[in-house]
């Protein structure tokens, strides 16, 4: 029985590899675009840009740190997830593109 990843390969006229490497890259950027979309969330509600923002808000007293340390902690664990899924997404991008020279 063949996979599913071979029958849509087959269909689409790709490599297995091929659509497997899109489907990562799809897969990374919808995670990308959910955790930018929390950070904003978060930072919309202390109407600042950056995390940095916030932590100057705290530090200038204009918010409090008990108030907006769940949201801090949250913060820096998305802006951590969303570093290491641009990371993975630049190693798929280049496996990209040396493959694609391989074949050339």
């Amino acid at each position: 029985m063949r996979s599913i990843v071979a029958k849509i390969s087959e269909y689409l006229g790709l490599s297995t590899e091929e659509v497997e490497r899109r489907a990562l890259r799809h897969l990374i950027l919808d995670e990308l675009r959910r955790v930018k979309a929390e950070k904003v969330l978060i930072l919309s509600k202390y109407g600042v840009r950056s995390f940095e923002d916030l932590m100057r808000l705290v530090e200038e007293d204009k918010v409090s740190d008990v108030d907006a340390h769940d949201d801090m902690i949250r913060l820096d664990y998305l802006e951590d997830r969303e570093k290491e899924l641009e990371n993975l997404l630049e190693e798929l991008e280049g496996q990209t593109h040396r493959h694609m020279g391989n074949n050339e």
